[in-house]
């Protein structure tokens, strides 16, 4: 049980909404942590489901406040890192489970290495029942439980895109978030968090603790579900990383890494001519189609080359004929269906 007499110092901010499927599993389990200096921040996003009875049943171990208007899960970030009192603020989100030592080993961990200003950790995907259905692997070069500088941060992200920075598990010190600002949330709407992990890095060192703390729940229509299910645009996830390049990132970046992005992005713009061609949006997908480039697939190993080479001249065939409803089917069960019930072992995810 968390400890409510004096000042709190890590401060776990929830945001939900229409949350009540979920809702108390995850508090139970944030409340239950061994680590008892601790105050729990419900910011409720304008529900209008049993989310409030919900924290309200929970009493004095829960701090609740009611946006009058929905504001998003960072703008309620922002709201709720306003009103915390901990030196140290985890956003944790509404229909995840935590370990019971979470909060423990990222304040330790924040302890033992001053210069860092966040931490994260690893963990495991789960069904909307609470199965498991996967364990997120780190990368190789952010694992060790360490100081992690911008350079080696940026580089991941250029060659496995963001799987390892996971928000769900966000501690970050409270005078960063002062320091560089709050969530830029309107700009980057549900990926805003991407832009915040980069912006902590360019100024202070991060962590990425290796063992599994929580449980990512997946498939029942979360806001990451959601925005990639027939997104036919570019992931917000490039644009924010193209903006830290243009600012200093390629002093840092790897020219392999750089290959990598490239290669994720022709992946990207394969997807999204694949769900232009489902909703029936032929010359959308070809034009689409026309901004990959075949050698930006070739030249980087980060990615399934065969496999998009396929894909790629597949499509170039298909957009040459008439609509095959029979096609548009199978491409959704196998990429729009299949993702609803979430990723197996080894996710690859962007901000989640």
């Amino acid at each position: 049980m968390t400890e409510h007499t004096g000042t709190p110092r890590v401060s776990v901010v929830v945001p939900v909404w229409n949350g009540e499927r979920y809702l108390r599993e995850s508090l139970d389990s944030i409340l239950r942590q061994t680590f008892t200096s601790l105050e729990v921040i419900v910011v409720d996003d304008a529900s209008t489901d049993g989310t409030e009875q919900i924290v309200r049943s929970f009493g004095d171990g829960v701090r609740y406040h009611r946006q009058s208007v929905k504001r998003g899960i960072y703008g309620n970030a922002n709201d709720g890192i306003g009103l915390a009192r901990g030196e140290l603020i985890a956003i944790y989100h509404a229909d995840d489970i935590y370990d019971p030592t979470i909060v423990e080993r990222e304040v330790a961990f924040l302890d033992r290495y001053r210069e860092c200003g966040a931490v994260f950790t690893s963990m495991i995907m789960m069904d909307p029942s609470g199965a498991e259905t996967g364990r997120l692997e780190i990368p190789e070069e952010v694992r060790g439980n360490r100081p992690l500088s911008y350079g080696v941060v940026l580089n991941a992200l250029l060659r496995y895109k963001n799987r390892f920075l996971m928000c769900p598990s966000s501690m970050v010190r409270a005078s960063v978030y002062r320091e560089i600002g709050g969530y830029r949330d309107t700009e980057f709407l549900n990926t805003s968090d991407l832009e915040m992990w980069l912006r902590i890095s360019r100024t202070y060192a991060i962590g990425v603790l290796e063992q599994p703390l929580f449980r990512y729940r997946f498939g029942h229509g979360n806001s990451a579900q959601k925005y990639h299910s027939l997104r036919t645009d570019p992931e917000r996830y490039f644009r924010i990383v193209d903006l830290y390049l243009e600012q200093d990132g390629c002093r840092f970046a790897a020219a392999d890494a750089l290959l990598a992005h490239d290669a994720h992005r022709a992946e990207d713009a394969l997807m999204r001519a694949i769900k232009a061609y489902i909703l029936e949006r032929l010359d959308e997908s070809r034009r689409i189609l026309d901004e990959v480039r075949p050698a930006s697939i070739l030249r980087s190993p980060q990615v399934q080359r065969a496999r998009l080479m396929l894909i790629y001249l597949a499509l170039r065939l298909l957009l040459r004929l008439p609509r095959m409803p029979l096609v548009a089917r199978a491409m959704s069960a196998r990429w729009v269906e299949r993702r609803r019930v979430g990723p197996r072992a080894r996710p690859t995810l962007a901000s989640a």
